[in-house]
C-alpha cells in the first residue's frame, strides 16, 4: 500500500487481494478499492465465488456482489464443485434457492443442495431446515425423487415439512387425471365451486380442493359467444355474427340443452361479461359497436348504460366498488362505477 501511494503501481494477487481491499476501505482510497473490485470481478470462479460474494457484502462492492451472485446461480447445478458452498449463511442460501434465475434442471438439485448445506453443520442447521424447505418448489421435483428420497428423508420427516412433499405428490397424481393439456381447452368458465373446462364437444368440471374431475354432457355453444356461470347455470351471451342472443344450460340436468333467456337490447359480437353486485354487465367496443348493457336477473330485465369512452377489446374484472375493463392490443384500462353509471 505504501508503494502504491508513492508510485501508483500495485500488484494484485489472489493471496493479497482481501488485505488490500480491507486497507483501501480503512484508508478511504476509493480509486484503489474500485481497482480491486475490477480485479475480483474478472477472477470469479467455482473456487472463490462464495468468498468473493461475501467479501463484496462486507465492503459494499455492489458490482462484485451481483457478479458473484449471478455466477453462483449459473453454476448451481454444480453446487458440489462450488468451494465453501456450505459457508453460505441462512439468508444467503434462501436468496439463492428462491431466485427464479437459478440454473437447475429441476428442483431435485435444489433439495439436494439444501440437504448438503444442512448436513455440513447438522446440529445447528437442522432447526433451520423448516424455514428453508418452503422455498423449494417440491411440485417441480421428479416423481422418483419425491417418493423415494424426499418423503423418506429424516430431515423432512423430523421438521414436519412432509406435508409439502405430500402435496407435491398429490399434485402430480392430480395432473395425471387431466384428459389433456389445459392449454388445448377452448373455454374456461369459473364458478364458486370449480372450473368448467370446455373442449369442442366435451366439458370437464374440475374441483381443485377435492382433486376431482367429472365429465359432463355438453352441447357446443356459438364459438363467438361469451360464456359465464350465473345462478347455477352457464350462460352464452352474443355470438357471431353480432347477436342479441342469451342462452343458458344447466349441466346438472340429465339431458342438458340450451334454453333461450331474455335477449340483450343491442346485438353484440363476443361481448366482455362481468358480474357485479348481483347484476351482469356486457361490454362491447369495436366492430362498429360501443355499448354497455346491464342485466338484472331478479327482474329479468336489460337496460342500456353509459357507453365505454374508447376502444377496448380485452377483459373485465370487478374490484372493490368498480369494474375495470382492460384492453388487449389497445393497452388501455377504463374504470366504471355501476352505482353512478360513470366511466
Amino acid at each position: 500500500l505504501v508503494k502504491f501511494f508513492y508510485t501508483g503501481d500495485i500488484k494484485l494477487t489472489a493471496e493479497n487481494i482481501k488485505a488490500i481491499v480491507a486497507g483501501s476501505e480503512f484508508l478511504c482510497c476509493k480509486h484503489l478499492k474500485a481497482y480491486c473490485e475490477e480485479f475480483l470481478m474478472g477472477n470469479v470462479g467455482l473456487s472463490n465465488c462464495i468468498d468473493y460474494y461475501q467479501l463484496g457484502k462486507i465492503f459494499n462492492l455492489k458490482v462484485l456482489i451481483k457478479t458473484a451472485f449471478d455466477f453462483i446461480l449459473s453454476k448451481f447445478r454444480e453446487f458440489r464443485e462450488i468451494s465453501n458452498f456450505d459457508k453460505l449463511t441462512e439468508d444467503e442460501l434462501a436468496e439463492v434457492v428462491s431466485c427464479d434465475r437459478l440454473n437447475a434442471e429441476n428442483e431435485d438439485v435444489v433439495f439436494e443442495a439444501v440437504v448438503h448445506w444442512v448436513n455440513a453443520d447438522l446440529d445447528v442447521r437442522e432447526e433451520v431446515f423448516p424455514r428453508i424447505a418452503p422455498l423449494i418448489r417440491f411440485p417441480f421435483c421428479t416423481q422418483t425423487m419425491l417418493t423415494d428420497k424426499i418423503c423418506c428423508s429424516s430431515l423432512v420427516l423430523k421438521s414436519e415439512c412432509i406435508q409439502l412433499a405430500h402435496e407435491a405428490v398429490c399434485e402430480m397424481k392430480w395432473e395425471t387425471l387431466m384428459p389433456c393439456n389445459t392449454a388445448t381447452f377452448d373455454r374456461v368458465v369459473t364458478s364458486p365451486f370449480g372450473l368448467y373446462l370446455i373442449e369442442k364437444s366435451n366439458c370437464y368440471f374440475v374441483e381443485p380442493k377435492l382433486k376431482r374431475l367429472t365429465t359432463l354432457p355438453w352441447k357446443p355453444a356459438d364459438k363467438w359467444s361469451t360464456l359465464a356461470f350465473i345462478d347455477g347455470k352457464i350462460f352464452a351471451f352474443g355470438g357471431g355474427p353480432a347477436s342479441k342472443s342469451v342462452k343458458s344450460i344447466n349441466l346438472k340436468e340429465s339431458n342438458p340443452k340450451w334454453k333461450s333467456e331474455q335477449e340483450m337490447l343491442h346485438e353484440v359480437f363476443n361481448p366482455i361479461i362481468v358480474q357485479f353486485a348481483n347484476k351482469v354487465y356486457a361490454y362491447r367496443c369495436g366492430w362498429g359497436t360501443s355499448v354497455t348493457q346491464e342485466f338484472d336477473p331478479a327482474l329479468n330485465e336489460w337496460r342500456m348504460r353509459s357507453q365505454i369512452p374508447g376502444c377496448c377489446c380485452g377483459s373485465a374484472v370487478a374490484l372493490g366498488d368498480k369494474i375495470y375493463v382492460v384492453g388487449g392490443i389497445e393497452r388501455v384500462c377504463y374504470s366504471y362505477d355501476p352505482k353512478n353509471d360513470e366511466w
